[in-house]
């Protein structure tokens, strides 16, 4: 089951102690979360192909950015719109200009998506291969697995088996065996992780290249990171 994160804006406010000038500190989970949920934030991909803009680790002033891109203020004859925070709109910025290396656009996309909602990737907890049968059927009776004839298996099946019926006449009754599947399959849990570690990364990019730029004016993003193997902890 998918973990729900508390990052709701009272946890975040609560999480985010101020620190010098009134800084404050907060992990890259918990600031993609406010960025997206509490102050809407939003991807804007056109961002790369304008030299000028922050996407991509450019080093033009905030500020002056935010102008540029018309969005310093509120809207007012949009009913009093407010637009997210410039720190938002940086951190959207920063996910959109997500390498392809960490995932691209479609992982930059999967980011904010997760962060908006307050969760993680799914890495399938508790997933375990089982085998079960491939298909059910029901009658009066009941449910139950579906058979079917051995002999469709062809030389790793089993032919129709003799017998002598009441009449003393040779027939031949099918053998019939249940085919079975394995769910979810290790190569279905195994590339879930993979996207877990990838948005991982991806979360690691995003932090790294926001502390070096310094472009935040309000937020210090910590080393703090989600457990990079959680499968791993649970089993231990």
């Amino acid at each position: 089951m998918t973990k729900v994160l508390d990052f709701s804006q009272a946890s975040v406010a609560i999480a985010a102690v101020g620190v010098g000038r009134g800084m404050r500190e907060l992990s890259i989970e918990a600031a993609l979360v406010w960025a997206f949920a509490t102050e809407r934030s939003s991807i804007d991909f056109a961002e790369e192909r304008d030299p000028d803009s922050y996407a991509g680790g450019g080093s033009a002033d905030s500020v002056w950015t935010l102008m540029k891109r018309g969005r310093l203020g509120c809207r007012v004859d949009g009913g009093g719109y407010s637009e997210p925070h410039d720190d938002a709109q940086m951190i959207s910025s920063q996910v959109a200009a997500l390498s392809e290396g960490s995932g691209g656009r479609k992982m930059a996309l999967q980011v904010a998506e997760l962060a908006r909602v307050g969760m993680r990737p799914d890495w399938m907890k508790d997933a375990r291969p089982r085998c079960v049968a491939a298909e059910w059927k029901g009658n009066r009776h009941g449910r139950g697995a579906a058979t079917a004839d051995a002999a469709d298996l062809g030389s790793v099946g089993w032919k129709a088996a003799p017998r002598r019926n009441r009449k003393g006449v040779v027939v031949h009754d099918p053998v019939r065996y249940c085919p079975v599947i394995f769910t979810p399959t290790a190569r279905t849990i195994a590339a879930a992780r993979r996207n877990y570690l990838q948005w991982w990364g991806a979360l690691l990019e995003i932090g790294a290249h926001l502390r070096l730029t310094g472009v935040l004016s309000g937020i210090k993003i910590t080393d703090e990171m989600p457990p990079l193997h959680p499968w791993r902890a649970e089993s231990s």
